[in-house]
């Protein structure tokens, strides 16, 4: 019997052995599954681009086609990239070179390069992203706009060489592993994580405080926007207001009108062309002031001066009507 369980354990061991290979073989083909995943979905992303894309040329929007040529150029790029890092992924998981534990540290360490060369490609994305629009509106001349996109731009840039030498670092660790300097590539480890979660926590920072900085533009920008309604409703209530003092005019006219006859008919229709000449130019003033609550909302600083001079000279017409 003792002979028995003696022969019997070397095959149990190896039947345990094997199937640890196996759960672990079949562990490392999951965690490659997800990353295919992801790349499967960029893929059809990509597709679904480059058909909105046909639907932006048939509408000549120059602005939109420039920004989704960017997305479609960057997205190319980082599906051609990922192909061949998978692909060195799946080498490694059917490689009969290493041992199992071997294998698997060589694969924790090819995926972390993989997720950091993704990163980095998001990032150059979101740059280019950036440069594309930026260049935009300088074209148009929008100076709010470029100064905007020029700040977001420096702060990426900053933070995409700063991402750059974290990266480099890692490949310090995973020499310091193979060197078997193990206690150095744990402290090296630990080092970078603390820089990316201090980095990742800056970012977020700063995206918060741009979004609260671009809310507050925007704030503004409908402040200025309700002011200059307001306006306009003003003016919109004053013409009603002549218009109406018009019509109560016209009304008691008619009346005076039957009552009267020869001269003093003639004297009442001349008074009337002059107070319809009048209402028109009150009428013009309001139209011209109407256009410069946009000119001044706009900046037009020569608009502006020529609106008011014209006000003046529309004035002066009714003032030398009464005299």
């Amino acid at each position: 019997m003792k002979k028995l369980c003696l022969s019997f354990l070397p095959a149990f061991l190896f039947c345990h052995l094997v199937t640890a290979q196996n759960e672990l073989q079949f562990e490392l083909e999951e965690r490659l599954s997800e990353l295919i995943e992801q790349h499967e979905e960029k893929k059809l992303t990509l597709l679904e681009m480059e058909g909105e894309l046909e639907e932006v040329n048939s509408e000549d929007d120059d602005f939109g086609q420039a920004l989704l040529e960017t997305e479609i150029e960057g997205m190319s790029d980082w599906i051609r990239q990922n192909t061949g890092s998978l692909e060195g992924l799946s080498q490694i998981i059917e490689s009969k070179d290493f041992e199992e534990e071997e294998k698997e540290s060589i694969l924790d360490a090819a995926i972390g390069r993989h997720h950091r060369r993704n990163q980095l490609l998001e990032l150059e994305l979101q740059s280019r992203r950036l440069e594309v629009e930026l260049q935009l509106h300088e074209e148009e001349g929008e100076e709010e706009d470029v100064d905007r996109l020029e700040s977001r731009l420096d702060r990426l840039n900053e933070r995409i060489e700063k991402t750059k030498g974290i990266h480099a670092n890692w490949d310090l660790v995973e020499a310091a592993r193979k060197a078997g300097e193990h206690d150095r590539a744990e402290e090296l480890g630990h080092a970078l994580w603390v820089q990316e979660r201090e980095l990742d926590l800056m970012v977020e920072l700063e995206g918060r405080q741009l979004e609260v900085a671009e809310n507050q533009r925007h704030a503004e920008g409908l402040k200025k926007e309700t002011e200059r309604v307001e306006e306009i409703l003003a003016l919109s209530s004053e013409m009603q207001k002549q218009t109406e003092m018009r019509v109560s005019k016209w009304t008691e006219l008619k009346k005076r009108l039957n009552k009267s006859e020869g001269e003093a008919r003639h004297e009442l229709i001349e008074e009337y062309h002059l107070s319809e000449e009048k209402f028109h130019l009150r009428n013009e003033i309001l139209n011209v002031r109407r256009q410069l609550v946009f000119a001044e909302s706009e900046g037009g600083e020569e608009e502006v001066d020529e609106l008011n001079e014209f006000i003046e000279e529309l004035k002066q017409e009714i003032q030398e009507i009464e005299e």
